[in-house]
């Protein structure tokens, strides 16, 4: 008896999948060995070689999740599920180990821990969706309101910034961000600026990809250079350039999305380890920049943050969440600085640098440490099951698009953060308010509907490839 086609193709992807991961974890490691130790040895990236045991381990707890991960975009959620796994879990399960900065016996329950929590977080497809009744508002009205926000705080932020803002290059960025430092530390405006970066203009990057409006397009990306021209923050420009790159990932045909994700991820690190082996290991400016941009500060520097942030919550006292603004009202709070001060004041020796890291690293092993992990992992399949609910009227592709940047800050600060001044709460509000596509408009019709600002797009989007 012959094994069902569907049965047998999607066996077929699972194991493209599984290879795919591999040659990616490879890719990592030969990158680590040849660029990530010899150029950023001082920033931490030492190369101490792990018993084989330990570095079998990694490799085994590296593979695994590619047998659960999701193949097909349903909700959006899952394409932060996938930045953590890419850019985060499997980098960490070698770049602690690396760094020796603990025992491998140590870091071995880091990893095992950091596995647990991936599994965790991905319980949440295992639910269904709560409906939410939808919010009963025009699309006129939505996006009435909506663009004004944006024009709003877009306003604000030019005024406040009026006689600093400045386009520069990626190494003068940090003279920018001082400028930052000093206008708007402590000031409401500074909750604008990250509104305006995580939720708000990637949103309209994303709706006007979607629906195919390049006044939405526009105003988005305009609005990220203007926050990249007050702030320096490298992300808001390079979203400018990413959610158009995975709006066109989303619409290649005949893949799954697990395929596009992983290969694509696979052909940016591979093709720039060869560009920097064809460069004789010597890269000019323009490389240099580039592979320090993704190469270093993407795809490593998380996996870096959580072995420094492990070894610094050995021997000094976990936070017990008060870090947490709502939290340190009744729990001490027992550190002078802030937690990322503190940890680069140990591991860079300078006080004004701030060492963010990922949710599992500042939440999770600042909080309570290994079981801080798991805590934490909970909270954040919590967290993608209200996105995933808000979002369920929506094509999924729409949702992945207009949190894009939320999945990028949930690898690289705290989820706190992310829901709160990284936007991500609005996004989750703004898709369960918008009316979806292919529906009237509450309260309107006819020619007033026709009319809208964001009228009903003529062909229905592409089904989910694969």
């Amino acid at each position: 008896m012959k094994v069902p086609r569907e049965w047998d193709r999607r066996r077929w992807r699972r194991i493209a999948l599984l290879l795919g991961i591999f040659a990616y974890v490879a890719c990592f490691q030969w990158m680590y060995e040849n660029y990530l130790y010899p150029v950023w040895d001082y920033a931490g990236f030492h190369y101490e070689i792990p018993p084989a045991g330990y570095l079998a381990l990694a490799w085994i707890l590296a593979l695994v999740p590619s047998l659960w991960m999701p193949m097909e975009l349903t909700r959006p959620s899952q394409l932060a599920y996938w930045a953590l796994y890419i850019m985060v879990f499997i980098p960490s399960m070698f770049v602690p180990l690396y760094a020796g900065l603990d025992a491998p016996a140590e870091i071995r329950w880091l990893m095992l821990a950091l596995f647990v929590g991936l599994a965790i977080a991905g319980l949440s497809y295992r639910f269904p969706l709560i409906r939410f009744r939808p919010g009963r508002i025009s699309r006129r009205h939505f996006w009435n309101a909506f663009l004004c926000l944006a024009a709003v705080l877009g306003l604000w932020l030019a005024f406040v910034f009026r006689h600093h803002l400045r386009l520069v290059s990626f190494g003068d960025v940090y003279d920018v961000r001082n400028d930052l430092s000093d206008l708007a530390e402590g000031k409401p405006v500074n909750f604008a600026f990250m509104l305006l970066t995580g939720a708000i203009n990637p949103f309209l990057m994303g709706c006007g990809l979607h629906y195919r409006r390049k006044g939405l397009l526009a105003a988005g990306a305009l609005g990220q250079l203007l926050v990249y021209s007050a702030g320096g923050t490298k992300g808001s420009i390079l979203s400018i350039l990413f959610v158009p790159a995975l709006y066109f990932l989303f619409h290649v045909k005949h893949f799954p999305f697990a395929l596009k994700m992983t290969f694509g991820n696979l052909a940016l690190v591979g093709s720039l380890c060869i560009c920097y082996r064809l460069a004789g290991f010597d890269a000019g400016p323009a490389l240099t920049m580039v592979l320090f941009v993704v190469l270093m500060r993407t795809f490593s520097a998380n996996a870096l943050m959580t072995a420094w942030y492990y070894d610094f919550f050995q021997w000094n006292p976990h936070t017990f969440f008060s870090h947490l603004r709502f939290v340190n009202w009744f729990v001490h709070f027992p550190y002078q600085n802030s937690i990322g001060e503190e940890v680069g004041w140990i591991f860079i020796g300078k006080g004004d640098v701030d060492a963010t890291a990922n949710f599992w690293a500042i939440d999770g092993l600042g909080g309570l440490g290994l079981s801080g992990v798991l805590l934490i992992s909970v909270f954040c399949a919590l967290v993608f099951w209200t996105l995933d609910s808000a979002a369920q009227r929506h094509d999924p592709r729409l949702a992945a698009l207009v949190t894009t940047y939320a999945a990028y800050n949930l690898a690289n600060i705290s989820i706190f953060t992310t829901l709160y001044s990284g936007g991500l709460a609005l996004l989750i509000l703004a898709l369960w308010l918008m009316p979806p596509e292919g529906r009237a408009d509450f309260g309107l019709a006819g020619e007033r509907a026709r009319r809208s600002i964001l009228p009903t797009p003529r062909a229905r989007p592409l089904p989910i490839a694969g």
